[in-house]
């Protein structure tokens, strides 16, 4: 049932459906990725470091791992790097948004600052697939390549937000 909803988005998301639907799906993924990672948690094994992957058919995890583990040697504390996890997970939100909203006003320029910003910070975590979708924005030249630039970073930080969701679930209290 979840991938019947999850495809109704995608078709919503790429249709040339009124802008206020676009914002309609994106927040409807937002919830599928809520519901998704809390099953994901359910499911993972007990004990288990690595999350299961964002979907069934992504070949690689949304996160490198490894960027997290260099990051907790240089912190020392897992606190400290799941403190900086929460703070993307809770901008990110805020930066869909704000993507969402330069689509629908056709905003190359407001586009290209959200996507700086969410790729330094995307990068600092290891969510190399997110920072290239950002890559992808930032060299765009024309509006008229906003929406699929856009829906592409969309679906990256929807992969890497369940990653960090699950990866958080599985740290210490």
């Amino acid at each position: 049932m979840l991938r019947d909803v999850n495809d109704l988005v995608d078709v919503i998301e790429t249709s040339g459906l009124p802008d206020g639907t676009h914002a309609l799906a994106t927040a409807l993924r937002q919830r599928l990725d809520d519901l998704a990672g809390a099953v994901d948690k359910i499911l993972q094994p007990a004990g288990s470091a690595m999350p299961r992957r964002a979907t069934s058919t992504d070949p690689s995890p949304a996160v490198d791992e490894a960027v997290l583990t260099a990051l907790l040697d240089d912190l020392g504390d897992v606190g400290r790097v799941a403190y900086l996890v929460q703070l993307f997970l809770t901008e990110l939100h805020g930066r869909r948004l704000a993507l969402t909203n330069a689509v629908e006003q056709q905003d190359l320029a407001a586009a290209k600052a959200v996507a700086h910003t969410l790729r330094s910070s995307a990068l600092l975590l290891g969510a190399a697939q997110l920072g290239s979708a950002c890559d992808h924005l930032l060299d765009a030249d024309q509006v008229s390549n906003l929406r699929p630039l856009v829906d592409d970073v969309m679906q990256q930080a929807t992969g890497s937000a369940r990653w960090f969701q699950i990866w958080l679930a599985n740290q210490p209290s």
